[in-house]
C-alpha cells in the first residue's frame, strides 16, 4: 500500500498494482492446491449428509418435534432448505473455482505433451528407457527414418520427425484423447455445478391440488403461502388407482390436460416417475385424496335427490385424516316424503369391524349415515336411525327409500417444479461419461526412435511407453521391428 495526498490535502490510500498481483498469486496458489480441493470436497460431502439426514422443506411441526430451539437453529443455519442456502451455494462456487484453477494450472503441460512434445531427447536417453532395443541397419539414416515412419503410420501412430545434425529423432503417439479424460471429468463437474446453481437461482418448486373435473392456473411455491401464477391452466380429467389381482393399489395416476387461452395444448397421464412438462414446468404425481362424495336418495317411484357431502383433509401424526366438512343434517323431499340425512363419519379405506378403515388411503371409501323423517320438528336422539356404514357404490334402505353412496370426488396433489439448469446437469453427466471412457478405455502409447549413422549404415534405437504397462510397450517395439524386417 502507498499514501497519496490529494489536492485538497486529504490522505488517500491507494492499492498498488503489485499488491493486486500478489493477492491474485495467493488466491491462485490456494485454489490450485489439492489440499484445498480435498477440504472443499469434505465440506460438500458433510453438507450433503446434513441435507439427507434433516428433512428438507418439511412442515414446521416436523421440526418442532425435536424442540423449538433445535428448530430455530436449523432454520437459521439453512439446514431445512440446505440446497437453496447461500453457504451451500458458496461451497459449490469455491469447489468449482478450485477445479477450474487446478485444470488451468496443468493445462499447458498437457497441451504441450499432446500437440507440441519434445521430439528430440537424444539417442542416449532413448537407449536408457525401459525395454529399449538397438538394431544395426544396412540402410542410411534417411532411408531407415522413412521406413520407421512408414511402419509407425501403418500402426496408426501420429508421427513427428526432427533432425539434429546427423541424428534423426522420430516421435510417434496414439491414444492422445486419454490425456484429456481427466480434464473432461473436471469440466463435467463444473458443468454439473453450474447447472445446479442455475437451477437453484432460476428454478422453482411448489405444490398444487386439482379436483377431478376442475383445473388450476396457479401453485403454492415452497416456503410460501402466496399463490404464484403458472401462465397456463392444468385440468384434471380423471384420477384413478390401479390395483393388482388382490385389489392392492399398484399405481396412482392423473389424466392431465394443459390449456392456453382455453385451447388444449397437451395431455398426458402422469404418475410418480412420468411427469407432464410444459414450458419447462413439470408436474409430478405426489399426493391424492377425496374432497367429497355424493349420496343418492331414491324413492319408490324412482325419483331421486343427489346430495353433495364435503370432506376436509389434514395431516395427522399417523397420516392423512378425513373429516366431514358440514356436520349439519341435510333436508330433502321426495314425493310427499320428507327426510333428514346426517353423515356422522367417513372412512377412506373401509373394512368394517373394529378396525373400520384399513389405511388412510382413499381406496374403498364409506360413510356412516343417519336418517330421520321427524327432524327438525322433533330433535330427540331417538328420532334418528343409524343406517351404518355405506361403502362406495353400495346402498341402505329406510322406509322404502334407498340411500346410495353414488360416487367419490377425488383430487390429485401435484409437485410443481422448474429447473432450467437440468439440461446442464445432463450435459455434465454426458461429458463425465466421455471423460471416463477416454481415461479408462483409450490407451496412450508413445514410441521414440533415434537413428544415427554408422560405418555399415545406421543404428536404430527404439523404445515405447504405454499407460497399459511394459508388456504393451514391448509388444509395440516388437511390432515395429517386425514391420521393418
Amino acid at each position: 500500500m502507498s499514501d497519496r495526498v490529494t489536492p485538497e490535502g486529504i490522505d488517500e490510500q491507494v492499492v498498488d498494482a503489485g499488491d493486486s498481483a500478489n493477492l491474485l498469486r495467493v488466491l491462485w496458489t490456494v485454489f490450485s492446491s489439492m489440499r484445498t480441493a480435498v477440504v472443499l470436497l469434505v465440506l460438500l460431502a458433510a453438507a450433503s449428509v446434513i441435507g439427507t439426514v434433516i428433512p428438507q422443506n418439511a412442515p414446521p411441526q416436523e421440526y418442532l418435534r425435536h424442540g423449538a430451539a433445535v428448530s430455530a437453529i436449523s432454520r437459521a443455519l439453512g439446514f431445512t432448505d440446505l440446497y437453496h442456502s447461500g453457504w451451500y451455494r458458496l461451497i459449490l462456487v469455491l469447489m468449482g473455482t478450485s477445479l477450474a484453477v487446478c485444470s488451468l494450472k496443468r493445462f499447458n503441460r498437457t497441451w504441450k505433451q499432446a500437440y507440441h512434445p519434445d521430439v528430440t531427447i537424444g539417442h542416449g536417453r532413448i537407449a536408457k528407457m525401459q525395454g529399449s532395443q538397438t538394431v544395426r541397419r544396412t540402410e542410411g539414416v534417411d532411408e531407415t527414418a522413412e521406413k520407421v515412419k512408414g511402419a509407425l503410420r501403418a500402426m496408426h501412430y501420429a508421427v513427428r520427425e526432427e533432425r539434429n545434425g546427423d541424428e534423426v529423432s522420430v516421435y510417434a503417439s496414439k491414444g492422445t484423447a486419454s490425456l484429456w479424460g481427466r480434464y473432461l471429468a473436471h469440466v463435467s463437474i463444473l458443468v454439473i455445478f453450474l447447472g445446479g446453481i442455475v437451477g437453484s437461482l432460476l428454478g422453482f418448486d411448489g405444490y398444487t391440488t386439482i379436483v377431478e373435473g376442475q383445473s388450476a392456473n396457479s401453485y403454492f411455491p415452497s416456503r410460501s403461502e402466496q399463490r404464484a401464477d403458472l401462465g397456463f391452466r392444468v385440468a384434471l380429467k380423471k384420477f384413478y388407482i390401479e390395483h393388482d389381482d388382490n385389489h392392492n393399489p399398484t399405481a396412482y395416476k392423473s389424466d392431465l390436460e394443459v390449456y392456453e387461452e382455453n385451447k388444449l395444448i397437451a395431455r398426458k397421464v402422469v404418475d410418480v416417475n412420468h411427469p407432464l412438462t410444459h414450458r419447462g414446468v413439470s408436474f409430478y404425481q405426489s399426493d391424492y385424496g377425496i374432497v367429497g362424495f355424493y349420496l343418492l336418495v331414491t324413492g319408490p317411484n324412482g325419483k331421486s335427490e343427489r346430495i353433495p357431502i364435503g370432506v376436509d383433509t389434514s395431516n395427522g401424526p399417523e397420516g392423512k385424516e378425513y373429516v366431514v366438512s358440514d356436520q349439519q343434517p341435510r333436508q330433502i323431499k321426495i314425493g310427499n316424503k320428507k327426510l333428514s340425512i346426517f353423515v356422522h363419519d367417513f372412512a377412506p379405506d373401509y373394512v368394517g369391524g373394529d378396525t373400520i378403515s384399513a389405511s388412510f388411503m382413499p381406496i374403498h371409501p364409506a360413510a356412516e349415515v343417519m336418517v330421520s323423517d321427524r327432524f327438525p320438528e322433533y330433535k330427540g336422539q331417538d328420532a334418528w336411525s343409524n343406517l351404518g356404514w355405506i361403502p362406495l357404490a353400495d346402498s341402505a334402505t329406510y322406509k322404502g327409500l334407498r340411500i346410495t353412496m353414488e360416487s367419490a370426488v377425488p383430487y390429485t396433489g401435484l409437485q410443481v417444479g422448474s429447473n432450467p439448469g437440468l439440461p446442464g446437469v445432463y450435459a455434465g453427466f454426458a461429458i463425465l461419461l466421455l471423460g471416463v471412457f477416454f481415461s479408462f478405455y483409450v490407451t496412450r502409447t508413445v514410441v521414440r526412435a533415434g537413428i544415427v549413422p554408422s560405418a555399415q549404415g545406421s543404428v536404430l534405437t527404439v523404445a515405447a511407453v504405454s499407460r497399459a504397462g511394459i508388456l504393451i510397450s514391448e509388444r509395440e517395439v516388437a511390432r515395429l521391428r517386425k514391420a521393418l524386417g
